[in-house]
């Protein structure tokens, strides 16, 4: 398993949109300035961690995780989001999610049912820092809205 996790390369143009700098959170991740000129971007965990920390710092913002997660345009989408978007159901795009996170970095996707309902869990399996809670929120707004425009209905989340 490799520990290199793939940025969006639209990470830093939406931060921007949010009016966020940029310069700013990288500074205060501790990462190298000019990260999102980058063509390909990748990070450690720990990286990936301190980045999404400063971002919550800088933006001042307690709600940025949920507003990056969500206001994504489908034509900003990776490749494995935009396979989601043709799948079934929303389970077979997050099992389709959870196999390429599987295959390319240190994260773990879990999908328990239990009855009715479905969980869904982001696990990040190479630090011992806890996970961000604005990386939670993002990842939380992500899944449902691409499980939304996938399934071309709404998804309502029955617990956080």
């Amino acid at each position: 398993m490799t520990n290199r996790i793939r940025v969006s390369g639209t990470l830093g143009k939406r931060l921007k949109e949010s009016k966020v700098s940029p310069d700013a959170v990288l500074r205060q991740a501790g990462l190298p300035l000019g990260l999102f000129q980058q063509s390909k971007t990748f990070l450690t965990t720990d990286e990936m961690f301190a980045l999404y920390d400063a971002i919550e710092k800088i933006s001042g913002d307690p709600g940025i995780g949920l507003k990056l997660g969500s206001d994504e345009r489908p034509e900003h989408y990776s490749a494995i989001a935009i396979a989601a978007l043709y799948t079934r159901s929303f389970r077979d795009a997050m099992e389709r999610i959870a196999r390429y996170k599987r295959l390319t970095g240190p994260q773990e996707i879990r999908i328990v049912e239990r009855g009715k309902e479905c969980a869904v869990e982001f696990l990040w399996l190479l630090s011992e820092k806890p996970e961000p809670l604005m990386l939670i929120d993002m990842c939380f707004a992500w899944a449902v809205a691409v499980g939304g425009r996938g399934t071309g209905h709404r998804i309502n989340p029955l617990r956080v």
